[in-house]
């Protein structure tokens, strides 16, 4: 039941106002009617794979317990947490790369052992790493102990189940048994059809707009045309910002649903092609799954606390497979080491600069940040090549065409249109406060967490809540909804 269809407005509809009749007259049932809802929802796509998602659940739950419970007598847990990680990480092994490492083996041993032929669980990356984090933080004595009926919505609550925000059990669980008055109750939802409005918009009038542009030049170039400069940069730059809007889109539908519900999920998305460097870009795209990489494999392999050279070997491994986490193809793999090289060179610089004590002065001050955000635009949109590639040979066709040694082949037209569009595109995400910035005063989202770039406060195109306010938002909503019948899924959904 993707978010940008009709069938979820439904949904979405019957939800809140069961929610808002309940929150008036029968404030404990909240917790179940979201619990049933949020299984129904996730079996609305198969529903034999509830069983899936509540038998991790209870498997979770149970170690997670027992950790807790041996912590105020110090009882060793290790072997507990253990058990845990080899559950949780090879059901993913199972049902998300056992077909990618038999072909590997296949392929370079010469075997000819049978590919499995697994169907992918929706979402089992989200909320296989979110009981990862309650395993960890139990076993560090952090984690609260709370009823199996909070734990088992925490995991399936669904604005965040399919494709996040990945979420920390003590931010979600509290909000649970909150009370919200009238007043509250108002504004959440005059705040959440917001978001989910200018999430919506995005997907279905920008980026699902972009995608058959940016589709027709990759399919050509994994069916072995050798595609010109012109077509290679605007399939390129049409799926850098198809990418862009599609994941900005759900995460503002995620968030708006959520506020509807009177519950805020994790902050995930700050105008990442803002960035004036690639830790800067990590610290804004996706800063859940970051955040989380960073807190659970990043420190835990050592971090920056064992020398330069270890901190970049950490680096390599944390963005590998943080790659290898987005899908079963050695492409995600070679992208997050991608990334992870271009973090070794940023953090390599950053010393080389503090150590020679240089910083930009004079006219160089004035260019010094927007080469640097353009720098960054073009690495990582040239690391979106090979993203969205199928295979290392279409990464290789599309990167020979950026350098202007592919073919003479004609599939966009590079024509006035184009151009506008792209100069659109630009100043939307380097010049437009994003939504969050638009709508912080009424705090749509947790705050961002340590380390990541903060939210900035503007007074143009702040958002009230106001009559002429709420007609904008219906006719957006409107046009949003009438461009559903371009139907397509969120990118994110396939990891």
């Amino acid at each position: 039941m993707p978010f940008n269809s009709y069938p979820y407005l439904a949904f979405l509809i019957v939800v809140v106002l069961a929610v808002l009749l309940l929150e008036a007259r029968l404030p404990w049932g909240k917790r179940a009617f979201l619990l049933l809802v949020s299984y129904g929802f996730y079996a609305w796509w198969r529903a034999d794979f509830i069983l899936l998602l509540v038998g991790s659940t209870i498997v979770n739950f149970a170690i997670g317990s027992e950790i807790t419970r041996r912590h105020p007598v110090e009882k060793p847990t290790r072997s507990l947490l253990v058990a845990g990680l080899i559950f949780n990480l090879g059901l993913i092994a199972l049902f998300k790369y056992a077909g990618l490492f038999v072909r590997t083996a296949d392929g370079l041993f010469g075997l000819n052992y049978p590919v499995p032929g697994l169907f992918l669980p929706l979402a089992i990356s989200f909320f296989t790493f979110e009981q990862i984090s309650y395993l960890v933080d139990a076993d560090s004595g952090k984690a609260k102990r709370y009823s199996f009926f909070d734990y088992a919505l925490f995991v399936a609550y669904f604005p965040h189940l399919i494709a996040g925000p990945i979420v920390r059990y003590n931010d979600l669980i509290p909000q649970f048994s909150l009370k919200r008055s009238r007043q509250q109750r108002d504004e959440d939802l005059s705040l959440g059809v917001t978001l989910f409005t200018i999430g919506l918009a995005k997907k279905t009038l920008i980026a699902d707009n972009l995608a058959p542009y940016a589709d027709v030049v990759f399919s050509a170039a994994h069916q072995g045309v050798a595609v010109s400069s012109s077509d290679a940069w605007l399939g390129t730059l049409f799926f850098a910002f198809q990418i862009y809007f599609d994941f900005s889109a759900y995460t503002d539908m995620a968030l708006g649903t959520s506020c509807m519900l009177g519950i805020r999920l994790p902050f995930n998305f700050n105008s990442p092609y803002k960035a004036a460097s690639i830790i800067d870009f990590w610290r804004r795209w996706h800063v859940s799954l970051s955040t989380f990489l960073r807190d659970y494999l990043y420190f835990a392999l050592g971090g920056n606390r064992k020398g330069p050279v270890l901190r970049y070997v950490n680096l390599l491994i944390t963005m590998l497979l943080g790659g290898l986490w987005h899908g079963a193809n050695w492409t995600f793999v070679i992208w997050g080491g991608l990334h992870g090289f271009y973090l070794c060179v940023n953090h390599a610089w950053r010393n080389v600069l503090d150590a020679l004590r240089l910083k930009p002065g004079g006219t160089l001050a004035w260019l010094a940040h927007p080469a640097s955000v353009l720098l960054t635009f073009m690495a990582t949109t040239i690391a979106w090549v090979i993203f969205r590639a199928e295979d290392f040979s279409t990464a290789a066709r599309m990167l020979y065409g950026l350098v202007g040694k592919g073919g003479h082949s004609s599939l966009v037209s590079f024509s006035p249109l184009a151009i506008a569009a792209l100069v659109a595109l630009f100043a939307i995400v380097w010049f437009a406060p994003n939504s969050m910035e638009m709508t912080w005063r009424f705090q749509p989202a947790l705050g961002p967490p340590k380390g990541m770039a903060p939210v900035r406060e503007i007074r143009f195109l702040r958002w009230h809540m106001t009559r002429s306010g709420a007609v904008a938002t219906g006719f957006v909503c409107v046009a949003a909804v009438l461009a559903l019948s371009n139907l397509s899924p969120f990118i994110y959904f396939q990891f």
